[in-house]
């Protein structure tokens, strides 16, 4: 990575501004270097890690040096606690902050949104955080015996900055290198890596573009074509699809997998959809049957996301249970996060005996009555504590509500099974009732996840929909 900030690729940056700690032995004065570091950038802060990344008690990212403890307890103390880099980026005045987390857990850095400083100051033209895997997933690596040894993604992403994007443009953005990054590391079974934008870091050019904007010549090879395909896609009008589709046909003609799971996103309708900014409308039988076959083909290609598609279309359409935990079962086993996560919420409800469709729920049916009782649910913060203890609860996100409920939300269902599981045969309504209920304990943050997994243990498997007519009864 530093090499390729030195490249006349990147501009080059200037040596004297790339800052490189190297394997430390201990944590020392790191977080102070950073901060002066950063405090020196006014045009970019720039950041990136390759390493171990580990977590500590509270479930928060922390980065490793040579002497870090991987015991949970003493993860904080010993190695660099990923909000530390947040301090250090909040000391810079730089209009663009970018930071590139290659390790392990990489996903918890995302945290209230990935900002990368929570007090901004101006002028900030937008922060980029890009992560090589999710919350809880592990990052790849080469096995040591390879020459060079590299994890899979600092390789993917330098070596596409250095070949550069066919069709792209002379400029790349963080935003144009990560769509490749990804859709090659997907490809090869690798962990699918994360991103988070703000403002307009998105458009912010990294590297020139070693490849020159062009449109594939007549008999290019099948990936090339599909990246053409897919940059129209995303950069013209919904009236240029059939072109676009006949594109992603030839690619499909000639075996490559990801325009046949293109293709069959266009026959849902999911394509046409994003490029007109709407809401996909029903699939009939024709299109749906058109999308099963592409899936299909795709996956016994070997494909890993194609059967995460047909998971999702047995379960979802044909309301096949035992066809869409074959097809998520298969993707699993190919790496796909995605399918691992819907694999585990079907089975949850398959356990409790859960069906699928959501209802109201038996009006009349009793629950056990959870360990920490809530009070009667209301819709509102408001209604559920003093104002004195909603605004003291709220200090934890900084008084902003919004944050609070959406982290709220986001652990609680994870606690309940995750979006998959019993929380997806629940209405709105009722989904509405039991977070309320929950919302009623006022969790601190450093709290959250034990407080969320201990109330849906008290109400019981199988018994969120009970709890939320119970809720409902208590505020007729």
């Amino acid at each position: 990575m530093r090499d390729l900030l030195l490249d006349p690729v990147c501009g080059p940056w200037p040596e004297e501004s790339v800052v490189r700690f190297a394997n430390r032995p201990t944590l020392g004065r790191i977080h102070v270097e950073l901060i002066e570091a950063f405090i020196a950038a006014t045009d970019v802060a720039f950041f990136y890690y390759v390493g171990h990344g580990i977590y500590d008690h509270r479930e928060r990212l922390c980065l490793t040096v040579g002497d870090t403890r991987a015991d949970a307890n003493f993860a904080a103390a010993t190695g660099l606690p990923f909000e530390a880099v947040r301090d250090a980026f909040r000391a810079s005045r730089a209009a663009v902050k970018i930071a590139v987390l290659d390790c392990c857990h990489a996903g918890l850095a995302a945290e209230e949104y990935g900002r990368l400083s929570a007090d901004r100051l101006p002028p900030v033209a937008g922060a980029y955080l890009l992560m090589s895997s999710s919350a809880f997933e592990f990052s790849w690596h080469e096995k040591e015996d390879v020459p060079n040894a590299q994890t899979y993604f600092t390789k993917t992403l330098v070596d596409t900055v250095y070949e550069g994007i066919r069709g792209g443009p002379a400029g790349l953005t963080f935003d144009h290198i990560f769509g490749v990054v990804a859709d090659r590391l997907v490809g090869n079974g690798c962990p699918e890596p994360r991103r988070r934008i703000e403002d307009y870091a998105a458009n912010w050019v990294f590297a020139r573009n070693n490849t020159p904007e062009a449109p594939p010549e007549p008999g290019a090879d099948p990936d090339t074509v599909y990246r053409e395909a897919y940059r129209r896609e995303t950069k013209e009008g919904v009236e240029r699809l059939p072109v676009i589709t006949a594109m992603y046909r030839a690619a499909a003609a000639a075996g490559h997998t990801p325009s046949m799971n293109r293709l069959g996103q266009i026959a849902e309708g999911l394509v046409q959809a994003r490029m007109q900014g709407i809401e996909p409308g029903p699939v009939d039988g024709a299109a749906l049957s058109e999308a099963t076959q592409w899936y299909a083909k795709a996956a016994e290609a070997g494909d890993p996301v194609a059967p995460l598609h047909l998971g999702q279309l047995y379960e979802e359409q044909y309301k096949d249970r035992d066809q869409a935990l074959y097809w998520y079962t298969l993707a699993a086993r190919r790496g796909n996060g995605a399918a691992q996560e819907r694999l585990t919420g079907l089975e949850q409800r398959i356990r409790l005996g859960i069906d699928v469709s959501r209802g109201s729920g038996d009006e009349s049916g009793e629950e056990p009555e959870p360990a920490r009782p809530a009070p009667a649910a209301d819709v509102t913060i408001a209604g559920l504590a003093t104002e004195v203890q909603r605004q003291r609860w709220l200090a934890d996100w900084d008084g902003r509500e919004e944050l609070a409920l959406a982290q709220c939300l986001d652990v609680f269902v994870d606690a309940c099974g995750g979006p998959y599981g019993e929380w997806a045969a629940l209405d709105d309504a009722e989904r509405e009732r039991v977070f309320t209920g929950f919302i009623a304990l006022l969790p601190r943050k450093a709290e959250l996840a034990s407080v969320a997994r201990r109330y849906c243990e008290a109400v019981g498997p199988g018994n969120l929909r009970l709890r939320a007519a119970r809720l409902h009864r208590q505020t007729k």
